[in-house]
């Protein structure tokens, strides 16, 4: 699986990372990069899992660094492994390749930045590992890995490798995460001023997700919501 990526790893000390397929490519990396280029001014590295002829056409045209894969069918055994496969393949990525130098953050490509982080909200995030936690889960939506923690990040890229052969859930990107981190330490996003894992259903639903850094609705209900930049607003 990891031995078909195709393209360069970044070189960076600090990045953001996110994966993704053809179609959530299409649909949500126009806001991604937007928003995270404007408030965070951080490079940005995409791995694409499937990349289509069009999205390997908009990629070398955008200032971002990627790399792809072509998705290995035998893992394809269940309804939601290909789901799976996606979640993970950043963090299995991110476990081989992260660089003695490197802090870099990972973020769920349907997330978008909502407002610039303070000096110091920046210096929480990239000095060590960091996670929001919700219902005892460390959170993998938008998180920190730090190169302290090389040899567990390669532990968890390996285990989430063994788990997307034989597993019929999504989420294993988490349930690793929480395998391997929760005992380390770490520093806490603090749940409501870095993001919410919540649906939105309520109007203060609205207003408290509206004061986070991040914005992202749990499951799949909010993810076609106010997806109001498209590929000519970042000149494609």
């Amino acid at each position: 699986m990891f031995k078909d990526v195709i393209g360069d790893w970044p070189t960076h000390d600090k990045f953001i990372l996110t994966s993704c397929d053809a179609k959530y490519f299409d649909q949500y990396f126009p806001r991604f990069y937007k928003t995270y280029s404007e408030h965070w001014q951080l490079p940005i590295h995409v791995h694409i899992v499937d990349p289509t002829q069009d999205s390997r056409y908009r990629l070398d045209r955008l200032p971002v660094s990627y790399t792809h894969c072509t998705t290995d069918k035998s893992v394809l055994k269940f309804t939601y492994s290909h789901v799976t496969y996606c979640q993970a393949q950043r963090f299995i990525l991110l476990g081989h390749r992260l660089l003695e130098n490197q802090s870099v953050i990972v973020a769920d490509v349907d997330s978008y930045a909502l407002r610039e982080p303070s000096g110091d909200q920046r210096n929480l995030v990239h000095s060590d590992m960091a996670f929001t936690e919700y219902n005892g889960r460390l959170m993998a939506t938008f998180c920190n890995f730090h190169n302290r923690r090389q040899a567990s990040a390669k532990e968890a890229a390996i285990r989430m490798q063994q788990l997307i052969e034989g597993t019929d859930r999504v989420g294993v990107d988490q349930l690793v995460i929480k395998e391997v981190f929760k005992g380390l330490p770490f520093n806490t996003l603090t749940h409501g001023e870095w993001i919410r894992h919540l649906d939105v259903k309520t109007n203060e639903d609205i207003v408290e997700h509206a004061k986070c850094l991040i914005y992202h609705e749990k499951g799949t209900r909010g993810k076609g919501k106010g997806i109001k930049t498209q590929w000519t607003d970042i000149g494609l």
